[in-house]
C-alpha cells in the first residue's frame, strides 16, 4: 500500500494507540529484556493486521536481535516506533520503503555453517537459472515470470535460514518484477532483474559490503563477484552447475545437463570408433581373403605349367599372372590400411575413455554432502521434538553420482526423521534408563566395490520384535502360526507397511510407518534394497544398499539367449568353461531373469560379492559367451524397467540401442536359490 490512508481509519487509530502505549516501555529501557521483547512481538503482529507489512518486517528483525541481546536494537526499535507514529498521523505508511536502499536496522547475521552449505547451493542454483532466463529473449513474458519465481524462491530460502538482507532485497525486487503481463512490461522487468543481478550474487558472498554499497547509492561499487563463489552446488537436479578451473586457475561454471550432453556426444564418438574398428577388422579379413585367392591362382598357374601349343594360350597365362600381382598389391594396401585404422581406433579409444572419465568425475559428489543435509534435518527435528541428539558420521568421503545422491537423500531423510520421532527418547527418560541424556544417531557409508551402503542407526528405544509379532497378529497381517515361526528380519519388514506402527500415536513425520514406506519405495526405484535391524531398548537402524552407481563403469560383456548383458567387471572373479560334474548346477543367466530354459550354459562366471561387513561366498551364473571388457557410462533405470529384473542400470550405445547392466548383488540370491533347487545333475526346465 502507498500509505496508511488506504487502511481502515479506526484500525489505524487503535494501532497508533498501541504504538504509543508500548513506546513508553521501550523508551524506559527496561533492565529485563523479556519485557521489551514482548512489546516488540505484540507490535509486530499488530502491524501486520493494520496493513503495515514493511513495519512488521522491520519489527521482526529487531525482535530477533533483541532475543540475541543486541544492545543497539533496543534504541533502534524505540526510534522506529516514534517514526511510525508520526508517519501514520501524517497519513503515510509507518515506515518508508526506500528499496534498494537498505533500512538502518538491516544487518547481516552469521548463519549456521551446516545450514549455509545447503542454502548457498540453492542460491547458486537460482542465480544460474536467472541468468538462463535473462538470456531467453524469444519469450520475454515467460522469462520475466521465471525470474520472478526464482527470486521468490530465494526470498523464501533466505527467510528460512535467517538471511535477512537477502530476504529483504528479494522482497523489493519482487515488486519490480510482479507486473510482467505485456511484452513491454516484461522487457522492463527483465531490465530491472539484469540491473540488480550483481547485488543478488554479492549479497551471498559479501553481505556487509553489499549493504554499505546499496546504502551509499553506489550499485556500481558492489563486490566484484557478479557470479558468486559460493559452496559447490547442491546435488538436486541435473541443471545444477559444476565448477571447473582453466589453465589460468580461474573458475567457470558448467551445468550438469551439459556434462550429460557431452557424455552422450562421446557415446556417439564411441560408436564411430567401433565403426572404425569394425572396418579395420573387415579390411584385415578382406586382405586375408585376397591373399587366399592369390595363392589359389598361383597354384592354378603351377598346374597349368608353361605355355604349350596344345595348352592354355600365353596371353591368358600372362593375364592371370597380372591378376596375381594386382591381388598381392591390393592385399598389402588393405593390410596397411587396416593397421592404420587399428592405430587410430586405439588412440581414439584412449582419448574418449579419458575424456569420459574426467566428465564423469565432474558429476561426482561426496557422501558428506548428504550427511550434512541429514544432520541439519536431525537437529531441526530434535528441537521440534524436545530431544537432545548428536550426530556421528563415518565414510563421508565416499563418492557417488550427484543425481543418485539426490534420490538417496529423499530416502535417508525419512529414516533420520523416524530415528528422532520413534527412536531417541526424551533426555529425562534416557537418564532414568541409565543412558546418556543426549542420544546418538550414527550415519555410516561404505562402498563395497561398486555398491554404496548407507546405514542410519540410533541408540534409542529400538523396536521390540515380540511387540511387532503381537501387533502383526492383531492387525491380521500374519497368521498366528506363521508369526511364531517367522524370523526377526521378516517381522521387522512389516514396519514398511503403511498403517502399521509400534506407536499408539502418530504425527506428520513418522506415524504409521509412512516414513519407512516412502524410504522403501525410493530405494526400490533406485534398484536398491533396505533392511532393518533392532535391539530392543538399545538401538534401531536401517541399511540402504544402492547398486551400481551411474557413471563410468568397467563392464564385462556376456551373452545369454542371444542377448548381450553387462556385468560389473569388479565382481567377475573368474570366467571358466562350464564342464565337470557340477556343471548342471550352475543356473543359466536366463533362468535368473525369469526366462525358462533347460540347456546348459557354455561358460560360468563366478561373481565375487565380498563386502566390507557382510562377506559372501562367490556364486556362479551361466552364460553362452563371454566377450570384451569396456568402460562405459551406466545410466539409472526408470522404475518400470528397474522392477522387471535384477538390473543395475542401462547402457545406451551410440546408435541408440540399449543394453542392460546386471546387478550381481540382486542376481546372486536367485542364482543360489536355483542352484539349491537342483538335486541332481539334470535340472528340470524352469517354469515361467
Amino acid at each position: 500500500m502507498s500509505g496508511s490512508g488506504a487502511a481502515d481509519p479506526e484500525l489505524l487509530a487503535l494501532f497508533v494507540h498501541e504504538l504509543r502505549r508500548h513506546l513508553v516501555t521501550l523508551e524506559s529501557r527496561p533492565s529485563d529484556r523479556t519485557e521489551a521483547q514482548r512489546a516488540v512481538h505484540a507490535l509486530k503482529g499488530s502491524a501486520g493486521l493494520a496493513g503495515e507489512p514493511e513495519l512488521a518486517a522491520t519489527l521482526e528483525r529487531l525482535h530477533r536481535r533483541l532475543k540475541e541481546d543486541d544492545d543497539e536494537a533496543l534504541g533502534q526499535v524505540a526510534g522506529v516506533v516514534r517514526t511510525a507514529i508520526a508517519r501514520i498521523a501524517a497519513g503515510e505508511s509507518g515506515i518508508a520503503s526506500l528499496w534498494p536502499v537498505p533500512p538502518d536496522d538491516l544487518v547481516a547475521r552469521p548463519l549456521d555453517p551446516l545450514v549455509y552449505v545447503q542454502y548457498a547451493a540453492e542460491v547458486a542454483d537460482r542465480l544460474v537459472r536467472i541468468d538462463e532466463a535473462l538470456a531467453a529473449s524469444d519469450e520475454p513474458i515467460e522469462a520475466a515470470n521465471a525470474v520472478f519465481r526464482h527470486v521468490h524462491t530465494m526470498k523464501g530460502a533466505a527467510s528460512a535460514v535467517g538471511d535477512e538482507p537477502m530476504s529483504w532485497f528479494c522482497h523489493g525486487l519482487e515488486d519490480k518484477l510482479s507486473d510482467a503481463h505485456t511484452v513491454d512490461s516484461a522487457h522492463t522487468a527483465l531490465r530491472e532483474a539484469a540491473r540488480w543481478r550483481p547485488a543478488l550474487g554479492a549479497l551471498i558472498d559479501e553481505p556487509d559490503a553489499t549493504l554499505d554499497a546499496l546504502r551509499g547509492g553506489r550499485p556500481s561499487q558492489l563486490p566484484a563477484a557478479i557470479v558468486p563463489s559460493v559452496a559447490p552446488p547442491r546435488p538436486s537436479e541435473s541443471e545444477l552447475p559444476h565448477r571447473l578451473a582453466d589453465e589460468s586457475g580461474a573458475t567457470i561454471r558448467v551445468a550438469a545437463v551439459h556434462v550429460d550432453e557431452l557424455l552422450q556426444r562421446f557415446d556417439a564418438i564411441d560408436l564411430a570408433r567401433e565403426t572404425i574398428a569394425s572396418r579395420a577388422d573387415r579390411a584385415r579379413e578382406t586382405a586375408g581373403a585376397l591373399g587366399d585367392l592369390r595363392s589359389s591362382l598361383i597354384e592354378a598357374l603351377r598346374l597349368i605349367g608353361p605355355p604349350r601349343p596344345w595348352g592354355a594360350p600365353a596371353a591368358a597365362i600372362r593375364r592371370v599372372d597380372h591378376v596375381i600381382g594386382g591381388l598381392g598389391a591390393f592385399g598389402e594396401e588393405l593390410e596397411a590400411l587396416s593397421a592404420r585404422l587399428s592405430s587410430t581406433e586405439l588412440a581414439l579409444r584412449d582419448d574418449v575413455e579419458e575424456a569420459k572419465k574426467r566428465l564423469s568425475t565432474m558429476r561426482q559428489t561426496t557422501v558428506g554432502r548428504i550427511f550434512a543435509r541429514l544432520t541439519t534435518a536431525i537437529e531441526s527435528e530434535a528441537r521440534r521434538n524436545g530431544r537432545a541428539v548428536i550426530v556421528r558420521t563415518r565414510g563421508a568421503d565416499e563418492t557417488i553420482d550427484r543425481r543418485v545422491a539426490e534420490h538417496l537423500v529423499e530416502a535417508c531423510l525419512q529414516l533420520v526423521r523416524n530415528a528422532v520421532a520413534h527412536g531417541i527418547e526424551p533426555p529425562d527418560v534416557r537418564t532414568m534408563l541409565g543412558k546418556p541424556p543426549t542420544g546418538t544417531i550414527t550415519l555410516t557409508a561404505r562402498k563395497p566395490k561398486n555398491r554404496l551402503s548407507v546405514t542410519i542407526e540410533d541408540d534409542g528405544a529400538g523396536v521390540d520384535v515380540d511387540d511387532v509379532r503381537v501387533r502383526a497378529v492383531q492387525t491380521g497381517l500374519v497368521a498366528p502360526a506363521l508369526a511364531e515361526s517367522t524370523d526377526d528380519a521378516t517381522l521387522l519388514s512389516l514396519l514398511f507397511v503403511p498403517g502399521f506402527s509400534t506407536r499408539e500415536s502418530s504425527d506428520l513425520l513418522a506415524g504409521r510407518g509412512i516414513g519407512l514406506e516412502i524410504a522403501r519405495r525410493v530405494t526400490q526405484r533406485m534398484g536398491g534394497a533396505i533392511r532393518l535391524f533392532s535391539r530392543a531398548g538399545e538401538a534401531f537402524g536401517a541399511r540402504i544398499d544402492v547398486p551400481m552407481e551411474t557413471g563410468l563403469v568397467t563392464v564385462l560383456w556376456v551373452v545369454a539367449g542371444g542377448d548381450e548383458f553387462a556385468l560389473p567387471a569388479v565382481n567377475a572373479l573368474r570366467v571358466r568353461k562350464n564342464d565337470g560334474p557340477d556343471a548342471a548346477r550352475v543356473p543359466h543367466l536366463l533362468v535368473c531373469l525369469d526366462t525358462p530354459t533347460a540347456y546348459r550354459a557354455a561358460y560360468a562366471v563366478d561373481l565375487d560379492l565380498q563386502g566390507d561387513d557382510e562377506p559372501q561366498a562367490p556364486v556362479a551364473i551361466g552364460v553362452d559367451a563371454v566377450r570384451r571388457t569396456e568402460k562405459l557410462l551406466v545410466r539409472r533405470l526408470g522404475p518400470l524397467v528397474g522392477g522387471l529384473g535384477p538390473f543395475a542400470g542401462a547402457i545406451v550405445r551410440g546408435d541408440g540401442t540399449l543394453r542392460l547392466a546386471i546387478d550381481p548383488w540382486a542376481v546372486a540370491p536367485r542364482a543360489r536359490a536355483f542352484a539349491a533347487a537342483y538335486p541332481s545333475a539334470h535340472p528340470p526346465p524352469i517354469p515361467r
